[in-house]
């Protein structure tokens, strides 16, 4: 972009935000460091989004930096006429200021019945930047029993090391003590340690949608 027609202050401005932005994304990336590029983790053989679809909670999740602050986390899928696309919001209670906060964006499914969405956050950011936001990329689901709780889990690589966060939906805030030993049990099936999760806060939360 060219930005020589601008003055000196507006252009120094404008680097400034850039690089904000720019050192945000990076670190909101490097989350859960580990060498080599992105393992290949197997997802559902055969997904149905109509059964996946509806109101999910955030029940645990590993480190995430975006949500630091965030407490009763909840997503609403709402799948599109063909079948191939999911508009999502997503709403969280800020832990220090009580505030809530709706986000909304879409989530396309890489190819029919493969569980694996390309989510894109609604932004009125340019083209180019609204693809650097920190929530936008690939998802895979790696598990769904689309009754009790999902296995959500997103990858990035940076040439040597690679960064990768876990989430585990359920369809209530709290998962059952049966269901949450089957999930660590399949967790420890897909080479995912259990360890790193991190109970979601659900105290005092309203419904978002």
């Amino acid at each position: 972009m060219d930005t020589s027609f601008l003055p000196g202050t507006v252009r120094a401005n404008m680097c400034r935000v850039l690089l904000i932005f720019i050192t945000f994304t990076v670190m909101h990336r490097a989350n859960c460091q580990s060498l080599g590029k992105c393992p290949k983790k197997e997802t559902m053989k055969t997904f149905d989004p109509k059964l996946f679809e509806g109101q999910w909670y955030e029940v645990e999740k590993t480190f995430y930096m975006m949500e630091m602050t965030a407490s009763c986390t909840a997503f609403n899928f709402t799948l599109s006429p063909d079948g191939m696309s999911f508009k999502v919001q997503i709403g969280t209670k800020n832990r220090i200021t009580g505030n809530p906060n709706i986000f909304s964006g879409v989530a396309t499914l890489v190819s029919k019945n493969k569980s694996v969405l390309n989510y894109r956050a609604e932004s009125r950011l340019p083209g180019l930047f609204s693809r650097m936001l920190p929530t936008t990329g690939l998802y895979h689901i790696i598990y769904s029993d689309y009754n009790n709780y999902t296995i959500l889990w997103s990858c990035t690589s940076f040439g040597l090391f690679h960064t990768d966060i876990i989430w585990v939906l359920g369809r209530e805030r709290d998962l059952t003590a049966t269901s949450r030993a089957e999930l660590y049990g399949l967790l420890y099936e897909l080479n995912i340690n259990p360890d790193r999760l991190i109970l979601t806060k659900h105290e005092k939360c309203d419904d978002f949608f």
